[in-house]
C-alpha cells in the first residue's frame, strides 16, 4: 500500500503522521489481495483573511483495482476532520468489499444450481 500525505498551510508533526499512516493501514484488511493500492491524504488549511472562522479540510483519495473512492471532510479541527474522513472511507471500502464477496458467493451458488439442473430427471 502506497500512502502519500501532502499538506497546504498545515504543519504535521511526526506523531500525527504516524497516526495517519496507522489508520490508513487498517484498509489492508479489505484490500490485501489487490495491487497496487494508492492512498493520497491531503491536509489543507482553508483559513484566510477573507474567510470567517477556521476551516481545515481533509481529502482522502483511494485508488485500487475495483475501488476508487474520494472523501472530503471539513471541520474546524484538522484531526477531527481526518477521523471523520477515515471513518467514511473505511465504511465505503468495507461495503464495497462486502458486496464483492456476496457477488462471488451468489455466483458460485447459481453455478451449483445450474449443474444440478442438468441432471434433473425429465418428466
Amino acid at each position: 500500500m502506497d500512502i502519500s500525505i501532502s499538506t497546504r498551510g498545515v504543519i504535521v508533526t511526526a506523531r500525527q503522521k504516524s497516526y495517519i499512516e496507522k489508520r490508513i493501514q487498517k484498509f489492508n484488511k479489505y484490500l490485501k489481495h489487490l495491487s497496487p493500492v494508492r492512498v493520497a491524504v491531503k491536509l489543507i488549511d482553508d483559513s484566510g483573511p477573507n474567510k470567517t472562522g477556521v476551516t481545515q479540510t481533509v481529502k482522502i483519495d483511494l485508488d485500487a483495482p475495483g475501488y476508487e473512492l474520494h472523501v472530503e471532510e471539513k471541520k474546524n479541527n484538522l484531526m477531527k476532520a481526518f477521523a471523520n474522513a477515515v471513518n467514511a472511507t473505511e465504511r465505503q471500502v468495507r461495503d464495497q468489499h462486502k458486496q464483492k464477496i456476496e457477488k462471488r458467493r451468489g455466483m458460485s451458488f447459481d453455478n451449483v444450481i445450474n449443474i444440478f439442473g442438468k441432471f434433473r430427471r425429465k418428466k
